[in-house]
């Protein structure tokens, strides 16, 4: 029964992508198509060229199969995951990144990718520092953990930095020919500041331990169960293996109302940071220090309309696709306010225009 869980978890996973696809505005038919006769080979081209490290490295030391291995892997998930990338996204969804030499570059993005590359630089140096001090066994352990860190890192950052990067080059071209450019007085942004700061705490926070402690207690339950019939392993194993999981969720619970408490104070500093001025232009909405694209793969827009709630404001309505191997993908709303500024209803007309242009299936009512 348990070498039955992995298919599964692929089946769900295949299955919520299929559906987040098929939800998304630019699906369709054509592109999807295309998708497949340009991956398919993709992955079978992989397969043999590791296929092949492994008929030529049978014979050699074990340094010299773990490091052609390595390299192989690294390589064949590196070219798989910027072939689907590139397979994935429809031409409407291709950020804008030519710029002429005169425009300023920004790095917004790579710094985030920056912070990630020095914490990975920390614990391979701690995982090597253990290795060296670490008698017996236990040494070996840590180099192991520090290898299949170095492993994940070798793809995953450069692919990070590459999005990053193509962010930067598109938010540059943004703010180098916006649609619309507004920028604020300080008066109105620090009040701004302040609403936006008051309606976050107004929002009831998603977990309420005197009202949900029945529900968490039966998630708890169930998964204790599961294990205890589906889980190989001595009563002892399966107990402790499901303490373990139980522990871990109610800490991510514990982790996610303490943060959501904390989040008005977040989103002040935030604010307060971020310069008080927004950008409208061909592939996003550059406000309040973040980018977020129209028709972006994981990111597009669903809905935008104006609050007329003093002080006047867009609200911008987007859907984020979180990929979920367990359930299916997950659908998360977001929502993003923009402060009108005095004398914009000859901007708010045409971002109008722009904006049904743009995304003709989202609901588009500014004007």
């Amino acid at each position: 029964m348990s070498a039955a869980f992995p298919v599964l978890y692929a089946l769900l996973f295949v299955a919520g992508a299929v559906t987040a696809w098929r939800h998304h505005p630019l699906y369709s038919g054509r592109q999807t198509f295309r998708f497949l006769i340009v991956v398919v080979p993709a992955i079978a081209v992989v397969l043999a060229v590791i296929a092949a490290a492994v008929d030529l490295t049978r014979n050699s030391p074990p340094a010299v199969v773990g490091g052609a291995m390595a390299a192989v892997v690294v390589f064949g998930a590196l070219s798989l995951i910027f072939i689907i990338q590139a397979a994935s996204t429809p031409k409407a969804a291709r950020l804008q990144t030519a710029l002429p030499p005169t425009a300023p570059r920004v790095a917004v993005h790579r710094h985030a990718v920056y912070r990630w590359a020095r914490w990975v630089a920390v614990l391979l140096a701690a995982c090597a520092l253990l290795g060296i001090l670490l008698p017996g066994n236990a040494r070996f352990a840590a180099l192991a953990l520090g290898g299949v860190l170095l492993l994940l890192a070798a793809v995953l950052l450069p692919v990070m930095y590459v999005s990053a990067r193509n962010f930067d080059r598109s938010l540059s071209a943004l703010e180098w020919s916006p649609w619309i450019h507004w920028t604020y007085p300080p008066a109105d942004w620090t009040s701004w500041i302040a609403v936006q700061v008051e309606r976050a705490r107004a929002v009831p926070p998603p977990v309420v331990w005197r009202r949900d402690w029945r529900k968490l207690g039966g998630v708890l339950a169930a998964i204790a169960a599961g294990i205890a019939l589906f889980s190989p392993g001595s009563w002892l194993e399966k107990g402790l293996y499901a303490l373990c999981c139980c522990t871990a969720l109610s800490m991510v619970v514990v982790w996610s109302v303490r943060a959501g408490r904390r989040g008005p104070e977040r989103l002040r500093a935030a604010l307060q940071r971020a310069a008080a001025e927004t950008y409208f232009g061909h592939d996003g909405l550059y406000c309040n220090g973040v980018y977020r694209t129209w028709l972006g793969l994981d990111v597009y827009l669903t809905a935008a309309t104006v609050d007329s709630r003093p002080p006047r404001s867009l609200e911008f309505r987007f859907e984020k696709v979180v990929p979920n191997p367990y359930a299916g993908n997950q659908i998360i709303p977001i929502v993003q306010s923009v402060l009108i500024p005095a004398g914009a209803a000859a901007d708010i007309a045409r971002l109008q225009t722009e904006l049904l242009a743009r995304c003709p299936k989202a609901q588009i009512r500014l004007a």
